[in-house]
């Protein structure tokens, strides 16, 4: 597993203002016969939103597969088992002060066809992109970076993006 160099790590742990608490999510990476990945379209409050890999919070006594299951059922219909954890992506978002602990499994679909869920107001779009054309569709490092090196490696590895290096 990769993790950041000794600066980058000295940097989040050296950081008194940084708060300790991770919010906790599961995601999928989802391949289909094509190779292309499933990505969902989570819309913003008050306009806008983005591309992401369909991924959701833990609740209260759920595993990280139980999460990884029902959080693909609730946005895009389809109904998956895990195949192996594919990598951990761990963030900080200035903006919201948040620091972000997240888990993707490479899982395959047992039943379902991939669509939006009308129960699902946050998924406004499911769409299965080739993975050439990912970067034009994923803009956010912490999940673009890591999706890259596993499909090149299919690895899993932890990947930090210390404070004020994971937007954009």
């Amino acid at each position: 597993m990769r993790v950041g160099s000794d600066s980058e790590v000295m940097a989040v742990i050296q950081d008194p203002d940084a708060p300790c608490q991770r919010r906790l999510a599961v995601g999928a990476v989802l391949l289909d016969p094509q190779g292309r990945v499933l990505l969902v379209y989570n819309r913003r409050s008050g306009g806008g939103g983005h591309w992401s890999l369909p991924k959701g919070s833990c609740q209260t006594g759920e595993t990280l597969v139980e999460t990884l299951c029902r959080e693909v059922r609730e946005e895009t219909g389809l109904r998956v088992e895990p195949i192996e954890l594919a990598f951990v992506t761990e963030f900080y978002v200035p903006a919201k002060g948040e620091w972000f602990l997240q888990h993707y499994f490479h899982a395959r679909v047992v039943a379902g066809e991939a669509a939006v869920q009308p129960q699902e107001p946050e998924v406004s779009k499911v769409k299965w992109v080739p993975v050439a054309h990912l970067p034009g569709f994923l803009t956010f490092r912490p999940w673009l970076v890591p999706l890259q090196i596993w499909l090149r490696e299919r690895r899993a590895r932890y990947h930090l993006f210390p404070a004020g290096r994971g937007e954009g």
